[in-house]
C-alpha cells in the first residue's frame, strides 16, 4: 500500500502547531506497520535554511493558474524511520516569513498559494507515481481531492486512487471571495452549495469535504461535535450530508521524543514508579517564576496559545478567586496582544503566586509538563489536543473543558475512582471550572489517591502506533469502497 500524504505543515521542517506534529510522526508510525508512505509539503523558507539537508530532484511540476502555467522544482529529504519528505519550491508563494501571514494578517494571495499547491501535488505525483490512498491534512490541501474529481479528464490515474482528508481544525476553512474563482481553471458550475460554494464565498475546505472519498477528524468526539450547528463553524450542514464517511481517529504522541524518563529538558528523570524528579521539576518552574521552591503549595500550570478558544479569558476570569486556595499558577504561551498584556498584568499584580512565560519555549513547557500538579486547559473547543496528553505522560493531572480530544483522552477521577486520570468539566462556565478545579485540590490533599491518578495517567496509552493501527484500517476500507464522486 502506497500513501501519499500532503500538508501544509510537517514538523520538524515546519510547523505551527498540533497539524506539524502530526505530519511529523503519523507517517513514520504508519511506515513501521509495513505502509509505503511520502509527504509534500511546501517549500518555505524557513524549510530551507533550516539545519535539514535537502537535495534538488529531477522533476519540476508544472500546474495551471488562472489563464496562465507556474513551474516549480522538488526538493528531497527523509525524515526518521526512512520517510522521504518532497517540497514544491516556488519562491513567489513561499519564500516568506512567515507560512501563512504576518503581523496578525493573512497573506492576501492566500488562495492562490495553496491552490497551486493542490495542484502541485496532483502533477507531483505523474513523476512519483500514483498512490492507492492520498491523505490531504486541512484546508491549505483540502482542493487536492476536489480537482482530482472536478477536473478528471486533466487526471485520468485518478480513479484508482481513494482520496482522505483530516480536519485538523474546521474553524480554518480557507474561505475566499467569488473573484477568485478564476484561479481554480474550473467550470463555473462547481461554485455550487454542493462542491466549493459556502455562504457566499470559495471554501477550499468544504471543497474537500464535498469530494474526499472519507473524511476523518483527530478526535472521536469531535466528528460528532462537528456536525452541530454550534460546532460545525457554518460546515455542520455539509458534515452530516457526509457523516457516513466521517471518523474520529484520536491524535498520538511520540513517547521516544516525550519521556521523562530520558528527556533531557528535565532537571532529573522520573518513572511512573519512581516520581522524585517531578519533585525536582517543580522546584525548577517555581524557581523560573522567582518563587521558592515549595513541594507542599499546589504548582498549576497551563502551557497554550493566547486566544480565546482555547479558554484563556475563562482562567483569567477565575485568577483572583483561585489564588485563594493558596496556589500558584504558571503559564507559558504567546497569542493575542490582548490576552498577552491581560497575562502581563495578572503577573504584576499577583507576583508572588502568577507568573508567566510570554514566549515559545519547549524546555519551560516539558519541565511544567514534569513540575506541575495540576494542568488546566479549559478550552471552549479542541478538535484533539496534544498538551493533555504530554502533561498526563509527565505526571502532571490535566482539569479540562469535557469537549473533543479532551472528553475522549482524560478520565474523571470522580466519576470513575478506579480509572480516573483527571478532572472533567461542563457545561464551559467558571463557575463549572473552578468547581472541577477544587476537586482536583482536593484529591491533591489525599496522598495515596492523589499518586494513584499521577499513576494511571502516565500509563495511559497514546501512543502513535495505536492511530496508526487505526489509518491503515481506514486506508484498508477506503481502497473496498467505491469513490464518492
Amino acid at each position: 500500500m502506497f500513501v501519499l500524504m500532503a500538508a501544509a505543515e510537517v514538523a520538524p521542517y515546519a510547523r505551527t502547531g498540533g497539524l506539524g506534529d502530526v505530519l511529523g510522526a503519523l507517517p513514520r508510525f504508519l511506515k513501521r506497520r509495513g505502509v509505503d508512505v511520502a509527504i509534500v509539503m511546501p517549500g518555505y523558507r524557513c524549510v530551507r535554511r533550516g539545519d535539514v539537508a535537502w537535495e534538488p530532484t529531477e522533476w519540476d511540476v508544472q500546474v495551471p493558474i488562472s489563464d496562465r502555467w507556474v513551474s516549480a522544482p522538488v526538493w528531497r529529504t527523509e525524515m526518521r524511520d526512512g520517510v522521504p519528505v518532497y517540497a514544491i519550491v516556488a519562491d513567489q508563494y513561499f519564500d516568506r516569513a512567515e507560512l501563512y501571514g504576518e503581523g496578525g494578517q493573512a497573506y492576501t494571495d492566500n488562495a492562490e498559494r495553496f491552490a497551486f499547491f493542490s495542484r502541485a501535488v496532483l502533477d507531483f505525483v505523474g513523476a512519483l507515481g500514483v498512490p492507492d490512498i492520498l491523505h490531504v491534512h486541512d484546508w491549505h490541501a483540502a482542493l487536492v481531492p476536489a480537482f482530482l474529481r472536478a477536473d478528471s479528464a486533466r487526471y485520468p490515474w485518478g480513479s484508482s486512487v481513494r482520496t482522505v482528508l483530516t480536519i485538523h481544525n474546521l474553524a480554518y476553512q480557507g474561505s475566499f471571495w467569488p473573484l477568485d474563482w478564476h484561479l481554480l481553471c474550473l467550470d463555473h458550475r462547481y461554485f455550487s452549495f454542493d462542491a466549493f460554494e459556502a455562504w457566499g464565498n470559495i471554501n477550499y475546505l468544504k471543497a474537500g469535504i464535498m469530494f474526499a472519498d472519507w473524511l476523518t477528524t483527530v478526535s472521536p468526539t469531535y466528528a460528532r461535535e462537528i456536525q452541530r450547528p454550534e460546532y460545525g463553524c457554518g460546515l455542520d450542514g455539509a458534515l452530516r450530508y457526509r457523516s457516513a464517511r466521517l471518523t474520529g481517529i484520536l491524535n498520538g504522541v511520540d513517547y521516544e521524543e516525550w519521556d521523562p524518563s530520558s528527556d533531557p529538558a528535565l532537571p532529573r528523570p522520573f518513572r511512573v514508579d519512581d516520581l522524585g524528579g517531578r519533585v525536582a521539576a517543580k522546584a525548577s518552574v517555581q524557581r523560573e517564576f522567582g518563587w521558592a521552591a515549595d513541594p507542599n503549595t499546589p504548582l498549576l500550570g497551563t502551557v497554550s496559545r493566547l486566544v480565546a478558544e482555547k479558554g484563556t479569558g475563562l482562567l483569567a476570569d477565575i485568577v483572583p478567586e483561585l489564588l485563594r486556595r493558596g496556589v500558584q499558577l504558571a503559564v507559558l504561551g504567546t497569542g493575542n496582544p490582548q490576552w498577552e498584556r491581560t497575562w502581563a498584568e495578572l503577573a504584576s499584580r499577583y507576583r508572588d503566586r502568577v507568573g508567566v512565560a510570554l514566549r515559545f519555549d519547549e524546555t519551560l513547557a516539558k519541565r511544567m509538563y514534569g513540575g506541575c500538579d495540576l494542568f488546566l486547559m479549559p478550552s471552549q473547543f479542541e478538535p484533539c489536543g496534544l498538551a493533555q496528553m504530554y502533561a498526563m505522560r509527565y505526571g502532571a493531572v490535566p482539569v479540562v473543558h469535557a469537549t473533543g480530544g479532551l472528553e475522549d483522552s482524560v478520565i474523571d477521577a470522580d466519576e470513575h475512582p478506579d480509572a480516573g486520570t483527571g478532572f472533567k468539566f461542563r457545561p464551559w462556565t467558571a463557575d463549572r471550572f473552578l468547581e472541577a478545579i477544587d476537586r482536583a485540590l482536593r484529591a491533591y490533599h489525599e496522598a495515596a489517591r492523589w499518586q494513584g491518578i499521577v499513576q494511571r495517567a502516565m500509563r495511559a496509552d497514546f501512543s502513535w502506533s495505536r492511530s496508526a493501527a487505526q489509518y491503515h484500517d481506514l486506508y484498508t476500507r477506503a481502497l473496498g469502497a467505491e469513490p464518492s464522486a
